[in-house]
């Protein structure tokens, strides 16, 4: 029988680094979390979108993330050979051996970010108005490191926009203050940076640079642990690099987007880790904040 307090929302780690096992008030939190962000994002039409945690191959391809993240993507395989083949492989399970020679990359891979399938349903489109969607999904990233806060499977909510140049810059400028706001209302004081993702490769240091100089990332960071602050929210514009790879315009020039992400596991553990593991006992004035009463 487990020891632990109902009320203790700390995740448990797993046996697999940068996974963790959530127990029910952990959840619960992150739903407080999720109706507060509704709320947050109420007075824009968003559109709902229900994101699996698998995405098509093909449309992370075209996307560009294969290319620029190749050390994050997790990819879906499976068996492909015989019955007779798998006799032979089946032993080696036993033993910890290569039983898994036969299997063979499939059309799917691990969802990356919330936010990639919107791109795809826009594809041959002419936008004659700003599109707008909310998407939360379990997102995975192949993480080189397992400090706290640094998972490869976690919960990450979007909200993602697409239209002219001059809608998503405005936009993700208003974001990036409506964000940091909402997280000082939470009492996370978050230091606002501007930042580059984490590209592979020879040429990772000229499009990190260039990110940097078009100011196109801002990372929003609190602790999560003792010493330790990670990015748990970000406001980011791409320009036309989606319009161009999924062939949409807006008012008949390629189109651009803008999404302001939150890492809803990061969110809940820079509070676990500001307020303590139980969130029934955390000052009333942060339940008013995260529950709207």
């Amino acid at each position: 029988m487990s020891t632990r307090h109902p009320d203790d929302a700390t995740p448990l780690p797993t046996a697999a680094p940068g996974v963790q096992l959530q127990p029910a008030a952990y959840e619960k939190l992150l739903g407080a979390l999720r109706e507060s962000i509704a709320r947050l994002a109420a007075d824009e039409p968003f559109e709902r979108l229900v994101v699996p945690p698998v995405i098509s191959r093909a449309t992370i391809e075209r996307a560009g993330f294969a290319a620029s993240f190749p050390h994050l993507l997790g990819t879906v395989h499976s068996y492909t050979g015989s019955a007779s083949e798998w006799r032979a492989l089946a032993p080696l399970i036993a033993e910890s051996g290569p039983w898994h020679a036969r299997q063979e990359i499939t059309d799917l891979v691990l969802l990356p970010a919330a936010c990639y399938p919107v791109y795809a349903t826009l594809t041959g489109q002419d936008l004659a108005a700003p599109v707008r969607y909310s998407v939360e999904a379990q997102c995975f990233r192949q993480e080189a490191t397992a400090e706290p806060g640094r998972l490869r499977s976690f919960r990450m909510a979007e909200l993602v926009t697409a239209g002219t140049p001059a809608h998503c810059q405005e936009w993700r400028e208003h974001w990036l203050q409506r964000v940091a706001d909402w997280l000082e209302g939470l009492g996370l004081k978050p230091s606002v940076e501007l930042a580059d993702d984490p590209f592979f490769g020879g040429g990772r240091k000229l499009y990190q640079a260039a990110q940097r100089a078009q100011e196109l990332k801002f990372e929003l960071r609190v602790p999560v642990a003792d010493g330790l602050p990670q990015a748990i929210a970000s406001a980011n514009i791409h320009k036309d690099h989606f319009g161009e790879a999924f062939d949409f315009t807006a008012d008949g020039t390629t189109g651009h987007t803008a999404c302001t992400a939150f890492g809803l596991d990061r969110i809940a553990l820079a509070l676990l880790h500001a307020y303590g593991p139980r969130p029934v006992d955390w000052p009333p004035h942060l339940g008013t904040a995260l529950n709207g009463d």
